[in-house]
């Protein structure tokens, strides 16, 4: 399904949370940079006023940008964010599979919307900066037509929109974190290698007075910083799990030949794919 197929409390909360993710990077890689442009200056001073005006400025735009991430925590919206999103997505493939509890044949959009403002009301403290798309529809056309399907169709539709999709998703991002977290780790390496090596040869040509050695130690330092925020090896195996436990459920599908087994099996696979995104509602108190 698109996103705009979606409730609109998934698409405000999905997107608050997108755009507080590149907040909070922005301001982290910028507070990096300021800090690894200091440690240039510093090893670069030239004994000009100048150039001690660029580091204040530099140091400047660090402490504002430490001062932000600070008070704003823009990583408290992303996290909320996301597991506001991931709980409304779930309420809704229950709803137009008619999965428990909206498996009756009346009163079932009455029931959503309950659902939909009980996870609003848990969240209301995140819910002020939902902005976007308070005006749309939370019961769209695409999902009254799913819903309306029938069971195969239906199943069909679970299989490959939500099941398969998880499924690739998960591989996905859990190879790439791996690989990501690999690089990092030998770019990591190259860094202490290289200040090592500059510090060796500074015994050795001790008259020099410009090796980068502060340089290199502070983009490590950097580098730390980065792998940390960004979590890669955490990621990873929280994303290959996800995807081997997606693969298991995916096997149980093609037994399903009736609305209430469908239902059972839509309410366990649902439970195992908030596993993924309840670990997000523990991070925001990290």
């Amino acid at each position: 399904m698109k996103t705009e197929d979606f409730p609109a409390l998934f698409r405000s909360a999905d997107k608050e949370s997108g755009d507080a993710q590149k907040r909070f990077f922005g301001a982290l890689a910028f507070n990096l940079l300021c800090l690894a442009l200091a440690s240039v200056a510093s090893t670069f001073d030239t004994h000009s006023s100048w150039c001690s005006i660029a580091q204040a400025v530099i140091l400047i735009g660090s402490l504002a940008s430490a001062i932000y991430l600070a008070t704003a925590r823009p990583e408290r919206s992303w996290y909320n964010g996301r597991a506001v999103a991931e709980s409304v997505k779930t309420i809704t493939w229950r709803f137009l599979t008619k999965a428990e509890p909206f498996d009756q044949n009346e009163g079932f959009e009455e029931a959503f919307i309950v659902r939909l403002k009980e996870v609003f009301e848990q969240n209301k403290s995140f819910a002020k900066n939902l902005t976007h798309f308070s005006s749309d529809a939370q019961i769209t056309p695409t999902m009254r037509r799913i819903r309306g399907e029938s069971l195969d169709e239906r199943i069909k539709v679970y299989n490959d929109k939500r099941v398969a999709e998880q499924q690739t998703w998960y591989a996905k991002k859990a190879k790439s974190n791996k690989t990501k977290a690999k690089r990092y780790f030998i770019g990591l390496c190259c860094l202490n290698a290289a200040a090592l090596f500059c510090s060796l040869l500074k015994i050795k040509f001790a008259s020099f007075e410009y090796w980068p050695t502060d340089i290199l130690v502070t983009c490590a330092a950097a580098a730390i910083s980065w792998i940390q925020a960004k979590r890669f090896q955490e990621l990873a195996a929280s994303y290959a799990l996800t995807a081997y436990e997606i693969g298991f459920i995916k096997e149980q599908l093609a037994r399903i030949n009736t609305e209430r087994a469908f239902s059972v099996f839509v309410g366990d696979a649902e439970n195992a794919f908030s596993r993924e995104h309840t670990q997000w509602v523990a991070r925001k108190d990290d």
